[in-house]
């Protein structure tokens, strides 16, 4: 959960140890004693940064998974096989927020080798293509195999360096998915202008081929075609239902994002006003929205919430000097809600500043999020969340689900209805370079306090089909239409 400390402070970057280190050479031979060194650093950081080490795991786990990944690396390896070893121990964790810096990593890969321009999903056990951004394969095709490696092993290799969430299986596989496109390249030690052959269809019948491209000129292709933090809808087919998709709680521009989310519901109630443009309810869609400011998930509250709101109850925090260097700024003034949930941030950021503490403290969200007078909408609202779903959207889901506000529909997301960790500090090890996160405190989301590992277990769980792809159908939205149809 990046709960990025002061609500207001949008624009903060947090400085990382080691920073200006060159990043890692993907290709870049390390010796077993160097993969042990930066296994020890890794063990000590932890230990003396995590809120929680052992909450998953007792101690003795941590110190014989440390001596195997050891014991294993000792003949050294690459980037990716010191990656394997440092993931291994930190799964003991359970925390999505702690472990190999992911987008850094899939960074390192595609430099060094460039990405294919397919992204898949772990569909009906199968790797199926859900964009190819060269336009060559179409939606729901099955990829087999990719350059005589299979898919599968491709995913099995992804699914070695990425954290869990608790329980949260179908989290793991979905970022897992993300991973696919930048490691295929690496894999096959493949470089920009390459060709890779496909194997498609079930029965590998119908072979294709993919090139291998520059990272810059991938980006630059999805940058054009755009995809917006915010937006929302009349559907074409009902509009009488609202379809408002958040994409992340982490956008470019806040200012942006809180006057879309306020023009939404100031069009909700303009339409409440006549009968005639009535609105039978909305669908709040957190699909693929891995989070990101708590003060700024907090701002869709007030047009839903009937009652003042805590999200969270409370955080407990672990002190160093390191988090403190990281995550701890100056109070700049400003207010982000007139009730004063800025409060909560001003003591949270006081407390890590606090020199004087000792280990740990805990800080109470004692100033609640009240609900706007003239904009809240008290109609029938249902929640879509998928497998990357994660962290501040959790927390809204959590209280969504928890004061009864309406249904929730899809996958379940990256974390329970209890909380999750988060202000994560960045790290970078001594011999590989490789950066790394390490959660620094733990966000509840309920009173009494307790801790869950079981991920938010949707109302109406669905999963998408190849043929859902192959068509460009999403029984998500249509579940969510369907139950605000019989909620009328």
């Amino acid at each position: 959960m990046k709960y990025f400390l002061l609500g207001f402070c949008w624009a903060v970057s947090f400085t990382s140890f080691g920073q200006q280190e060159s990043p890692p050479d993907g290709f870049a031979y390390l010796t077993g004693d160097q993969i042990a060194c930066d296994l020890d650093s890794l063990s000590a950081w932890i230990l003396k940064l995590h809120p929680a080490p052992f909450a998953q795991c007792a101690p003795e786990e941590w110190t014989a998974s440390l001596e195997k990944n050891k014991r294993l690396a000792r003949g050294g390896g690459n980037v990716f096989t010191a990656a394997k070893a440092y993931s291994d121990l930190m799964s003991l964790l359970k925390d999505s927020h702690t472990g190999i810096a992911l987008q850094s990593f899939a960074n390192t890969l595609a430099r060094s080798n460039g990405q294919i321009p397919i992204e898949i999903a772990t569909v009906e056990n199968k790797t199926v293509v859900v964009q190819d951004w060269s336009k060559e394969l179409g939606r729901g095709a099955v990829v087999s195999s990719i350059g005589g490696i299979s898919s599968r092993s491709l995913l099995g290799m992804s699914l070695s360096i990425v954290s869990q969430e608790g329980d949260a299986l179908v989290s793991r596989v979905r970022m897992a998915d993300k991973l696919w496109n930048d490691l295929a390249p690496f894999a096959l030690g493949a470089v920009v202008g390459d060709s890779l052959p496909l194997i498609l269809g079930v029965n590998d019948s119908l072979p294709s081929k993919t090139s291998v491209v520059a990272k810059a000129y991938l980006d630059s292709i999805k940058l054009a075609a755009g995809n917006r933090d915010i937006s929302w809808e009349r559907l074409p087919e009902h509009p009488d239902i609202i379809h408002l998709t958040i994409r992340s709680f982490h956008p470019e521009h806040e200012r942006k994002f809180k006057r879309e989310l306020k023009h939404c519901f100031q069009a909700i109630c303009r339409s409440e006003k006549k009968s005639k443009n009535a609105i039978t309810g909305i669908v709040l869609d957190l699909r693929q929205n891995s989070g990101g400011h708590i003060a700024l998930m907090a701002e869709v509250l007030p047009y839903l919430a009937s009652e003042a709101t805590r999200i969270p109850y409370g955080a407990q925090i672990k002190h160093s000097d390191i988090a403190r260097d990281q995550l701890s700024h100056p109070w700049i003034g400003g207010s982000v809600f007139s009730f004063g949930y800025d409060r909560n941030f001003m003591r949270l950021n006081k407390a890590i500043r606090d020199k004087n503490q000792h280990s740990m403290s805990f800080v109470p969200f004692e100033n609640p999020v009240a609900p706007k007078r003239r904009l809240n909408y008290a109609g029938p609202v249902v929640m879509v969340l998928d497998g990357l779903s994660a962290s501040a959207s959790v927390s809204l889901a959590a209280w969504f689900v928890r004061s009864g506000r309406g249904k929730t529909i899809g996958e379940p997301p990256m974390g329970s209805i209890s909380g999750t960790f988060g202000n994560p500090v960045r790290l970078t090890l001594p011999s590989s370079k490789l950066q790394f996160n390490v959660a620094t405190a733990r966000y509840y989301t309920e009173e009494p306090i307790r801790w869950q590992t079981k991920p938010l277990l949707p109302d109406f769980p669905i999963a998408m089909t190849i043929t859902d792809h192959q068509l460009n159908r999403d029984p998500f939205l249509e579940k969510a239409v369907e139950w605000l149809r019989h909620a009328e």
